[in-house]
């Protein structure tokens, strides 16, 4: 007990610094930061109480070098110490996550780091490169095309017997992105990690109409391949090529990838109200066959939602997003495996839900000026365990080749309960908790005190 109460109270004192150094419009910015955490969570009657502290290390490095020419940095050291869980030792495979070192029995530290640098040739055209993340698609909460660094946590996550690190990983990445007034065009390759004897790679590009001031559609393309064990590839060059469909290109090097397209639109009203929705396919036998359960390649998913954001009334900013998320089986993965499967480091490039799932999310928050804020949220969410329920699940040529959403034998349901508070009593300086309780199929909940600095 003694230990609890001395890390609650090491909770609430973060060290904070800052150093800015600037020559005219030129400017680097230095922000150090240190953080701790305290985690309590229980899953199931018969399982023990898992307790972690994590303590993290870390600075934010930006600046602008030339009128044109920018860069952002972050790094962080992290440290946990967690009771009643076996640490194995990581062998850097990244299927199995984010990798990590061993501190004795029950600890081990890791390092995190993103990093880009923007080039802004023209006011219309940019070029872009580092270690970062790419996001696509207008989802608050599932987005399903590329979610970025976008994490929530969930009892899907978070049941494992052992703790391997989920959090989504950056990844190397070159492209640009070209603004006109009605029309963008954005591109990027990237290279990914699931075997680390293995190359893999991403390309994306999406192009987008501004069909008035509050109302824009997207379409984007997706394409996914790597080495095997008996096929090595390099970086397909026709997929470096803009402005060219890889629904066709794909045809070029031997329709032999995992190639997937979305649909999105977003249409804000009000300037606070926003509609918005995402389809996205990975797979379909025929236009019409959305809905044919018959045969296993229709692969498809859809998001649609709606958010207020910073609603004023009375004296607080409200804000509330509900989303709806349907995920049909099969999709992000594919029958060649790893090396064309839709993950990165283990962790899906789109939902985190992964195949055969549904959720329906609500969330609402409260905020009064930057001092403090409350964050409720509901999740009630089924998760079909069969076959073709996981992202590594690979259908080979005996398999059956129909499909069953949500099959009522197979499926876990169950609902998530979050409640969250934020107090920042000085701008260097935040403390907070996150409570989760879990009921249904799942049973548990999930308790995190923690203080520092959040920019």
């Amino acid at each position: 007990m003694k230990k609890l109460l001395a890390l609650l109270l090491f909770c609430t004192f973060p060290l904070y610094a800052g150093f800015v150094i600037s020559d005219g419009e030129r400017f680097v910015e230095l922000r150090l930061f240190l953080k701790d955490s305290l985690q309590i969570e229980k899953f199931n009657k018969n399982s023990d109480y898992r307790i972690q502290n994590t303590t993290t290390a870390g600075l934010f490095l930006n600046g602008l070098v030339a009128p044109n020419l920018s860069f952002d940095a972050f790094a962080e050291v992290n440290t946990d110490k967690e009771s009643g869980l076996t640490y194995l030792q990581h062998n850097y495979e990244p299927y199995m996550g984010y990798p990590y070192d061993l501190l004795g029995d029950d600890g081990r530290t890791w390092g995190f780091f993103k990093a880009r640098t923007d080039w802004q040739a023209m006011p219309y055209f940019k070029i872009s490169g580092g270690y970062d993340y790419i996001t696509y698609g207008p989802a608050r909460h599932n987005k399903l095309t590329l979610r970025g660094g976008d994490f929530y946590w969930s009892a899907i996550q978070d049941t494992s017997e052992y703790a391997w690190i989920k959090r989504p990983v950056p990844t190397p990445f070159m492209g640009f992105d070209l603004n006109l007034d009605f029309i963008s065009y954005s591109q990027y390759a990237m290279q990914l990690k699931n075997q680390k004897d293995y190359r893999k790679y991403l390309h994306a590009h999406r192009l987008g109409f501004n069909i008035s001031d509050n109302f824009n559609i997207g379409l984007t393309e997706t394409i996914v391949y790597g080495e095997g064990k008996d096929e090595p590839r390099s970086m397909e060059a026709i997929y470096v090529v803009p402005f060219v469909p890889y629904l066709f290109a794909q045809h070029y090097v031997g329709d032999k990838d995992n190639a997937a397209m979305s649909a999105d639109f977003s249409w804000k009203l009000f300037n606070r109200f926003e509609i918005y929705g995402e389809l996205f396919i990975d797979d379909l036998n025929t236009i019409t066959s959305f809905f044919d359960d018959s045969w296993w390649g229709n692969k498809w998913a859809t998001s649609i939602g709606i958010a207020i954001d910073s609603a004023k009334i009375g004296m607080f900013n409200w804000d509330y997003n509900f989303e709806y998320t349907r995920i049909e089986p099969w999709v992000y993965t594919h029958h060649k495996g790893p090396g064309n499967d839709y993950s990165h480091f283990g962790n899906s490039l789109g939902s985190d839900l992964g195949p055969n799932s549904r959720e329906f999310y609500s969330r609402l928050g409260i905020s009064f000026k930057n001092i403090l804020r409350f964050d409720l949220s509901v999740s009630d969410i089924a998760k079909d365990t069969a076959f073709g329920g996981r992202l590594e699940d690979i259908h080979g040529p005996e398999d059956a080749t129909d499909k069953k959403y949500l099959n009522s034998q197979s499926t876990l349901r169950y609902q998530e309960y979050g409640a969250a508070v934020l107090f920042r009593p000085f701008s260097v300086l935040s403390i907070g908790a996150k409570q989760y309780l879990i009921f249904g199929e799942y049973k548990g909940y999930r308790t995190e005190v923690f203080s520092g600095v959040i920019f």
